[in-house]
C-alpha cells in the first residue's frame, strides 16, 4: 500500500513540476503528444531525434566463424582472402530480453511458416533428415530460397523455456543460436548479419527501442513490429520493414531470402538506407539543433 501511494505521489510531482518547466526534449512526436494531452507539458518544437543517443560503433568482418580453419557454413578461405559462400545461410539477428513486451512467440511461428513455405516452394521432402538439408549446403548445394540461421543474444529467466520450444519445432530449413555476446563482439555480429529482427513493443508505446539504432549503426536492416510510433525510426522499404503478425513477418522472411539469392539490390538498398538513417543523425547534430538552443534560451 506504501509503494501505490509512493507511487501516485511521484507522478504528482513529476505533473506538477513538469508543467513548470522552461524547457523540455522528447524523444518520439507520440510521446509529446501524450505528455501534451495527459499531463499539460508543451514541449514547443524540440523533439530530440533518437538516433542522437549514440553514435554507432563501426566495425567491419568477413564473416561469422572465418578463423584459421579454410571453410565454415558461411566462409570460405582463398588463399589470405576469406569469402562468403555463395550458397551460404541467411544470418539473421535478433536481441532481446525475452521480456512481456517482446512477444518472441511471433519469431517462433513466423520460424515455422518459413520452414513449411520454402519446402513447398522447393518442393522438398519434408520428411528429409535436418542434418542432410543443412550438410548439402557444406557440399555446395544452392537454394532458391536459402536457410535461415538465428543468432539470438541477451539472457534472462524466460530463455530456457523458450529454447524448449524450438527444439520441439523440428526445424528442418531454419536454425537458432542463442548466445550472449560482449560489447566488442555484438557490433561484429550485427556488421555481419543479413537482416534484423525487433520484437520490442514498448510497454508505454511511446519509446523507440535501442536496439534498432544499434543494427542501423552497423549498416543492419530491420523487420520491426509495428506499434504507434516505431515508424518515426523504421522506415518501410527505405531501413527495414514493419510487420503485425507472424505471418507478415514469415513473408517478409520470405522476400529477403529470395533477396540475398538472387543479389537483388533490394536487400543492398535497405542496408545502405539503414546507415544514412544514422549518418544524417549524429549526437553532436543533434545537440546544435535541439538540445543546444532550448539550453541557451532557458538560461
Amino acid at each position: 500500500m506504501d509503494l501505490v501511494l509512493n507511487f501516485k505521489s511521484l507522478l504528482r510531482f513529476e505533473k506538477r513540476y513538469g508543467q513548470m518547466a522552461n524547457g523540455s526534449l522528447c524523444v518520439t512526436r507520440t510521446l509529446q503528444h501524450e505528455l501534451a494531452q495527459n499531463w499539460g507539458i508543451r514541449l514547443n518544437r524540440y523533439l530530440c531525434h533518437p538516433l542522437g543517443v549514440r553514435d554507432c560503433v563501426t566495425a567491419t568482418t568477413t564473416g561469422i566463424g572465418a578463423d584459421d580453419q579454410n571453410e565454415t557454413l558461411f566462409t570460405t578461405q582463398v588463399g589470405t582472402d576469406i569469402l562468403l559462400k555463395p550458397n551460404r545461410p541467411a544470418l539473421v539477428v535478433s536481441s532481446t530480453s525475452w521480456a512481456p513486451d517482446e512477444d518472441f512467440g511471433i519469431l517462433l511461428e513466423a520460424a515455422v511458416m518459413y520452414d513449411r513455405r520454402a519446402a513447398a516452394l522447393l518442393d522438398e521432402n519434408d520428411s528429409a533428415d535436418e542434418g542432410v538439408l543443412w550438410k548439402e549446403i557444406s557440399g555446395g548445394k544452392q537454394y532458391l530460397y536459402p536457410r535461415l540461421f538465428f543468432i539470438i543474444t541477451g539472457k534472462s529467466p524466460e530463455k530456457e523455456k523458450y529454447e524448449e520450444k524450438i527444439k520441439r519445432l523440428n526445424l528442418k530449413r531454419v536454425a537458432f543460436h542463442t548466445m550472449w555476446l560482449s560489447a566488442e563482439e555484438y557490433p561484429l555480429l550485427l556488421r555481419s548479419a543479413d537482416l534484423g529482427i525487433c520484437l520490442h513493443t514498448s510497454s508505454s508505446t511511446l519509446d523507440l527501442p535501442m536496439k534498432v539504432v544499434d543494427m542501423f549503426g552497423c549498416g543492419l536492416p530491420v523487420c520491426a513490429v509495428s506499434y504507434s510510433c516505431i515508424d518515426q525510426l523504421v522506415k518501410v522499404e527505405k531501413n527495414g520493414l514493419l510487420f503485425s503478425s507472424s505471418s507478415e513477418l514469415a513473408d517478409e522472411l520470405l522476400v529477403s531470402a529470395l533477396y540475398l539469392t538472387k543479389t537483388i539490390d533490394a536487400l543492398k538498398s535497405l542496408k545502405n538506407g539503414a546507415l544514412e538513417t544514422v549518418s544524417s543523425a549524429r549526437w553532436a547534430a543533434e545537440w546544435e539543433e535541439h538540445a543546444k538552443p532550448l539550453i541557451s534560451e532557458v538560461l
